[in-house]
């Protein structure tokens, strides 16, 4: 979503942090290119004025000309700053009650629907008892839309007795607390455009439920009319934070960066992809350093700690250390590299690599495909001896993977080769090159177990 404004603030950024002295004259340039950026992505006018001119009072400062790297410290100050505009520091979610009850609001195409399944599934996964649940009268297919999300994620959904929307909403509300579930998520109508009768909706809902948290969800596509309809919800039922859906999107996205700002909402979540696990917890922190380029290696690991098998990764590890690495292994290895979003979206959250968007976009991720095709049209015997494989079998696996039988060729020379490289990594002059390595990616004690040498 932020394409173009993480291209031209990481450059800056990038410029910055190699500059010995930032004068006055320096600086005034910088917040320039800067302004423009800013407001080249949307990013209302009062927001930009705000930043631009924190960042030159502080970066004016006697820290900054005192500093032996004073680059480094203004890029510090703009990631503050930016941190401070998205809304500062994460705030979990409020669920001290049983049941405590979600409200989602927002208008109709936001994404209301998809975001409760997506919503349900990561407190599911945090160890919760959730609950679904629709008040939204006028559409029955809404109702159902939900009730078939919760089946996929396998939470219950408590549809709510009678026809109007209060009695929906405190017929589910009973039936969350006699099924003891933790969490209540009420999906409310929405409309194409705000009007007294959907606000009038929300706030009676409002009122019955008593919810602990109301969240609006925000299309990211709408641009500058997101403010607007987040004030107007806002100013009817206080909302506790938003929720931005299709980041993903090809859009200039500058207005999410002014929603906490001018509205005081703050941002909680972000709708990242379509698949039901595309959803994550907004950390503006973070997200200020994905903007600057810089990075994201905290959300790198979580990514990894929540799609690697612990188990699996242990014996891959003792499987590497003896040398016993096989096809089937390198499978498992590609299918949980799909699973993290595939090379193209680790690459993003890796600090220092400064990469055009342009580049990241074209990072193909149809070798791998191509690569596990191959794989998993082998028989395991194949997998675990591939010396086997002989023309013949080369023709079947071809066949049966869709590819040729030149590229079945090219995937296990390749694999030989690594396996090679593997043995050599296993010796005293492996581990001096791994611990090389770990120096200059900033790992001062050395690889994690599991890789060779390690």
């Amino acid at each position: 979503m932020f394409s173009n404004l993480t291209d031209k603030l990481g450059d800056i950024a990038h410029r910055l942090q190699g500059n010995a002295r930032v004068g006055e004259s320096e600086l005034d340039a910088t917040l320039r290119e800067m302004r423009l950026a800013l407001l080249e992505a949307d990013v209302a006018l009062p927001v930009v004025r705000h930043l631009i001119s924190e960042v030159r009072e502080q970066a004016l400062g006697a820290d900054v000309a005192k500093s032996l790297q004073p680059g480094q410290v203004v890029v510090k100050i703009l990631h503050d700053n930016l941190t401070d505009l998205l809304g500062g520091s994460r705030r979990p979610l409020k669920l001290d009650k049983i049941p405590s009850v979600i409200l989602l609001c927002g208008l109709q195409g936001a994404g209301k629907t998809t975001t409760a399944g997506k919503l349900a599934r990561m407190l599911a996964t945090d160890g919760k008892k959730v609950a679904l649940t629709s008040v939204d009268a006028t559409r029955p297919a809404a109702r159902e839309q939900l009730q078939v999300l919760a089946q996929q994620i396998d939470v219950p959904y408590l549809a709510g007795d009678g026809s109007d929307p209060v009695a929906m909403a405190d017929s589910a509300l009973d039936k969350a607390r006699v099924s003891g579930c933790h969490v209540l998520i009420v999906d409310t109508a929405g409309r194409q455009v705000i009007d007294a009768e959907l606000m009038d909706e929300i706030a009676a809902v409002d009122a019955a439920v008593a919810p602990q948290e109301r969240l609006l969800v925000l299309d990211s596509m709408t641009g500058q009319t997101a403010l607007t309809v987040t004030e107007q919800f806002h100013q009817r039922v206080p909302m506790s934070g938003c929720i931005l859906t299709k980041t993903d999107a090809d859009v200039r996205g500058g207005a999410a960066l002014s929603v906490a700002h001018i509205t005081g909402v703050p941002i909680r979540f972000v709708g990242t992809g379509e698949k039901i696990d595309a959803f994550e917890a907004f950390d503006a922190r973070r997200f200020a350093g994905r903007i600057l380029g810089q990075g994201d290696i905290v959300g790198l690991v979580e990514k990894v700690q929540a799609e690697v098998d612990e188990k699996k990764a242990k014996k891959i590890s003792d499987k590497l250390r003896k040398g016993a690495f096989d096809l089937a292994d390198f499978g498992e290895q590609l299918d949980q590299m799909a699973n993290m979003g595939g090379m193209g979206s680790m690459l993003k959250m890796l600090p220092g690599m400064k990469l055009p968007q342009e580049a990241l976009a074209q990072v193909d991720d149809k070798p791998m495909k191509r690569m596990r095709a191959i794989i998993y049209s082998m028989t395991p015997k194949e997998r675990q001896r591939p010396s086997i494989i002989n023309g013949s079998r080369k023709r079947r696996i071809a066949a049966g993977s869709g590819t040729s039988v030149q590229q079945v060729n090219q995937l296990l020379k390749q694999f030989s080769q690594m396996q090679k490289m593997m043995r050599r990594m296993r010796g005293g002059k492996g581990k001096r090159l791994m611990a090389q390595m770990a120096g200059k990616l900033g790992l001062p004690g050395g690889f994690p177990g599991g890789f060779p040498g390690a």
